[in-house]
């Protein structure tokens, strides 16, 4: 039961996500959510689930159809709790506080990766409220890894790798292609180095491989799906790589020792 309410509410703060995607990038204070057209959506349509249930997406002018965004952020954000409440509730060894925290951190990325994948831009207020949650985390329930020197050097130890990968990237841009969207942002950095301080070292190491690793098979996804559409491929096309940071993060910090296991063949 405990899952089935997280997952309801995990879907109605998807909601809350899905205004925050809209309105954070432009600059603007979140507002009640709205059709393409710029059109006021009825109460019963602010979700995009409900939305959809009620077919508001077929609906006549003023209201517009609804990209499958909103009920895809919603349904991923109730998953995504539901499962951090599946695989923590049996341990008595996590403070409900940490819990918590970990939820927030749930929210905090499907926020990300949205404006990310929609925007190619990496939100840096909600990064830093995220770092500072890890720092709290760290210093308040240190029973618990990572104990908050294992989380500052995981925070050094994320950024600085990343950082160099930024810095060849930019390098490689200045060289070869030089063009205005680097492949690479600075923004993925930023990731990173909040990944080191949620996970500490040395598990920061392993979402840093399984990171790359994702990125890797996600891209070659892109490709294929390319051939598949029949889509001239266009070098150096810059994809998002904060969807695949965020990943990396949540499995090595459900499934710590699984993950470790398969990614190094040890326990860490």
């Amino acid at each position: 039961m405990d899952i089935v309410l997280i997952a309801i509410v995990g879907m109605l703060v998807g909601g809350a996500v899905n205004a925050l995607a809209d309105e954070l990038p432009a600059g603007r204070f979140p507002r009640p959510p709205r059709n393409e057209d710029g059109s006021r959506r009825p109460v019963y349509a602010w979700l995009g689930v409900t939305a959809l249930l009620f077919e508001v997406w077929q609906a006549k002018p003023p209201h517009s159809k609804l990209s499958w965004r909103y009920p895809l952020t919603e349904l991923t954000l109730a998953g995504l709790m539901a499962i951090t409440q599946f695989v923590t509730g049996d341990d008595a060894s996590l403070p409900s506080g940490q819990r918590l925290i970990w939820q927030a951190y749930a929210v905090i990325f499907v926020l990300l990766a949205v404006v990310d994948l929609e925007r190619r831009q990496i939100l840096i207020k909600p990064v830093m409220f995220a770092a500072a949650l890890a720092v709290v985390d760290a210093a308040v329930f240190p029973q618990s890894p990572p104990n908050l020197a294992s989380a500052l050097v995981g925070g050094l130890c994320g950024g600085a790798t990343f950082s160099l990968i930024y810095l060849g990237g930019r390098l490689f841009d200045g060289l070869v292609k030089r063009v205005a969207t680097p492949v690479f942002g600075l923004g993925d950095v930023y990731l990173m180095g909040l990944a080191g301080l949620i996970l500490g070292f040395p598990n920061i190491l392993v979402a840093i491989v399984l990171a790359i690793a994702l990125a890797g098979a996600g891209a070659a996804v892109y490709l294929a799906l390319t051939r598949l559409r029949k889509r001239r491929y266009k070098r150096f096309t810059a994809l998002p790589y904060a969807p695949y940071i965020l990943m990396a993060t949540t499995l090595v910090l459900l499934f710590q020792g699984e993950i470790s296991h398969v990614v190094f063949g040890l326990q860490m």
